[in-house]
């Protein structure tokens, strides 16, 4: 396992957690990056010294947003400068490898400066490999995410801006990979803390734990089981109703997983979960579970990859503990030509708020598709163009929920 795919590792047990914000860490570099460096002429180039490898770089974009609030009509049209800069630093020690990653997300609106907001990430990761096939990693991060308008719990109310949240946390995982037989355990733990007093009810801890065990009967593919567990722990009651928000979440999937630099690369199972709450009075549930991302490659040049997701995550919302979240995303990454990328993405998304008491109060069930598409100009191994586009619907059974976006805009990505 790669230090990457230890990180990916790590991200799925923060999915298990289930925060929304958890998975904000926007890839940046590449509009393609299934397929990018693998150019001759342009390949992507990194800083050398020594043991450590150095990647500094960032984009610049002026993005237009035709619905800012994610209204339900008649919404606020605006221009978006957003700049990105980031570092990543290497260092390689025999077994040893160590990423130390910062970036920011630097957002100013010409019309709606109250949406200004600022995010950034730190995160280092560590991977020990003694031999072949076993990998022991651990890594910690500090995030500052910005919630994103017309996510299914955002702030509606205009003029204060939309949420912060500081996000702390760690992973440690273990795997062991041979020519029959996988285990992998991973340990999780976070904790968000919503910047302004008056949101302070979304303040929350959140435990994960996940083990796998494969068996391989012959060529890339093992056949996995995984068990898994997620403790959130809310810092105060529910603020309308007073009641405990804690809950714990069980689950089991079957699934299979495919050896890297295959065909087919990439993990899905299938199984079912039970949410179990500390308030007596709220509803215990069982659902089905499905977790998983493959990446197809028929060519060197192209890469489909498949999303799946659906399991409970956290909830915020007066009445619901957790809500069930289905997503299911389907991407293509192609090099067009040897300095011309692409990428398209469509996904849809599907809420329902649950985990209320006998007489819950009753929360719309949210269906949300979302539809994009990027391309990227490599006018040398320095500099990139970057022309963006993108469409999104949501359609509930409360129409305040309902809205639609388009977003489209140009920028400009250096690496050094």
């Amino acid at each position: 396992m790669t230090l990457r795919r230890g990180l990916l590792a790590t991200a799925a047990g923060c999915a298990l957690a289930g925060f929304p914000g958890s998975g904000s860490a926007q890839e940046i570099g590449s509009t393609a990056p299934g397929v990018s460096g693998l150019g001759t002429e342009h390949p992507l180039d990194r800083t050398v010294i020594g043991p450590i490898t150095l990647d500094v770089g960032g984009e610049a974009r002026l993005l237009y947003d035709s619905n800012l609030f994610a209204e339900p009509d008649d919404g606020a049209s605006d221009a978006i400068a957003i700049i990105r800069p980031y570092a990543n630093i290497r260092h390689r020690a025999g077994a040893l490898t160590t990423v130390l990653s910062t970036r920011l997300d630097l957002r100013r609106h010409a019309e709606f400066e109250s949406e200004d907001a600022d995010a950034a990430s730190v995160r280092l990761a560590s991977e020990w490999s003694p031999r072949g096939g076993e990998t022991l990693y651990a890594s910690g991060h500090v995030d500052r995410v910005i919630e994103v308008r017309g996510d299914p719990e955002s702030r509606r109310i205009q003029g204060i801006g939309p949420r912060l949240y500081r996000i702390a946390g760690g992973s440690v995982g273990y795997t062991r990979s041979g020519s029959r037989f996988l285990l992998e355990v991973v340990g999780d733990a976070q904790n968000v803390d919503a910047l302004a007093l008056r949101d302070a009810d979304r303040d929350h801890d959140l435990y994960s734990g996940r083990v796998t065990l494969g068996y391989r009967p012959g060529g890339p593919l093992f056949f996995t089981g995984t068990g898994y567990y997620t403790r959130r722990d809310f810092r105060l009651l529910d603020p309308v109703t007073n009641a405990d928000r804690d809950v714990a979440t069980t689950g089991a999937l079957l699934g299979i997983r495919f050896a890297d630099g295959g065909l087919i690369e990439g993990r899905v199972g299938a199984g079912v979960f039970h949410v179990e709450a500390d308030d007596p009075a709220r509803d215990n549930r069982t659902g089905f579970s499905l977790q998983g991302r493959l990446t197809y490659r028929p060519r060197q040049r192209t890469a489909i990859n498949l999303d799946l997701f659906n399991g409970d995550v956290t909830s915020f919302r007066t009445g619901a503990s957790t809500r069930i979240e289905t997503n299911i995303g389907l991407g293509v990454d192609q090099e067009i030509r040897h300095n011309l990328l692409g990428s398209a993405r469509v996904k849809w998304e599907r809420y329902k708020f649950s985990g209320g008491g006998p007489a819950p109060i009753q929360s719309p069930v949210q269906e949300r598709w979302q539809a994009a598409a990027e391309i990227e100009y490599l006018a040398n191994r320095r500099m990139s163009i970057v022309g963006e586009a993108a469409y999104g619907s949501r359609s509930s059974d409360d129409p305040l929920d309902e809205y639609s976006r388009f977003r489209a805009g140009v920028g400009v990505r250096l690496r050094f």
